[in-house]
Parts: C-alpha cells; sequence; structure tokens
C-alpha cells in the first residue's frame, strides 16, 4: 500500500500497527486481529486460550467471566449476549474455544453453534444448558460440538471442559 495512504500508527513498544484509509481500509476483524497479536506478542501469551463466552443471561456471563478470570492459561476475548453477537464475535476474533448458551434471544445456540462451525471450523465450542441429560448431549454432537457442560457443573468443569477441546479432544457431561 502507498505511503500516502497511512492514516496514522502507533506502537506496542517493539510492535508497530499501522491503520489505512482510502480504498484500502483494513476490515475491522483484521485490525482486530492486529491489535490481539500485538498484544498476545508483547505480554508472551501465546500459550493462552483465547475464550469468547455467549450467554443472555448477564449474572452467568459475570460468572463465567471470574472462572475465566482464575485460570492462568485463559483469556477471555469476547462477550455475546445472544446468538447472532456469538457468531459475529467469532467471525472478526477468531476464539480458540467457544463456550456458549443453548437458549438464547435473536438466534439460539444450536443454530449459532452450526453457523460458527462452517465460518470458523478451527474454533472449538462448548454448549451449556441449564438442562441436563442424554437428549442435551445427543444435540451437541449431531451438530458438531466439541462439548456439553449442564450449567450446573459449570464451576468444576468448564476449565477442565476447554483444556479438553482445546488440546483436539471432547469432553461431553450429562
Amino acid at each position: 500500500m502507498a505511503a500516502s495512504r497511512i492514516n496514522e500508527g502507533f506502537s506496542f513498544q517493539e510492535h508497530t500497527v499501522v491503520l489505512f484509509s482510502g480504498p484500502d481500509v483494513l476490515p475491522m476483524s483484521a485490525v482486530s486481529r492486529l491489535f490481539v497479536m500485538a498484544e498476545e506478542k508483547e505480554f508472551g501469551e501465546t500459550s493462552m486460550i483465547r475464550v469468547a463466552i455467549a450467554e443472555d443471561h448477564a449474572e452467568m456471563r459475570v460468572a463465567l467471566r471470574l472462572l475465566l478470570s482464575l485460570a492462568k492459561n485463559m483469556r477471555l476475548i469476547c462477550e455475546a449476549s445472544n446468538g447472532r453477537e456469538a457468531v459475529d464475535c467469532v467471525q472478526r476474533l477468531h476464539p480458540d474455544v467457544l463456550v456458549m448458551d443453548i437458549r438464547m434471544p435473536v438466534l439460539n445456540g444450536l443454530d449459532a453453534t452450526k453457523q460458527v462451525l462452517a465460518l470458523t471450523p478451527q474454533t472449538r465450542v462448548i454448549l451449556i444448558s441449564s438442562n441436563r441429560g442424554g437428549y442435551m448431549v445427543k444435540q451437541a454432537v449431531q451438530i458438531g460440538a466439541q462439548g456439553f457442560v449442564p450449567k450446573d457443573n459449570v464451576a468444576e468443569s468448564l476449565r477442565p471442559a476447554i483444556e479438553a477441546v482445546h488440546r483436539g479432544e471432547t469432553f461431553f457431561m450429562e
């Protein structure tokens, strides 16, 4: 790109990020990824598991955020309050793992998971629900999710589930 199109630039110490204007504008998803990559390189977080959460209840999102903040190998990069926001978040930031509630407004977690896996098959999806049982696990498997954790087991099982699916394993609880 021509130097005359450089709008502004700033530096994360030795890492420079340059934004462009004119017809060669970087899409926001590319700019977001640049910031994340620069931050990871700056702070040595390349081994961190990048996690996104999709949950329509604010209290549960706070609990999930707190739970993830206690894990030294995980970093929350995005929160969504409905399925459509979850798909947008994954498309923009490409998390390693998405924790998705099944029952959400706008776009339910099952349909959102199908879209996420079609758009970014490298993202691993763990579904969570207040409903439990074999039927929920069967639904999760059928749509291609790599895990299922009932909400009443999230405190003990979500972090091990995230680590397992990140390693390429599956993690299903009934």
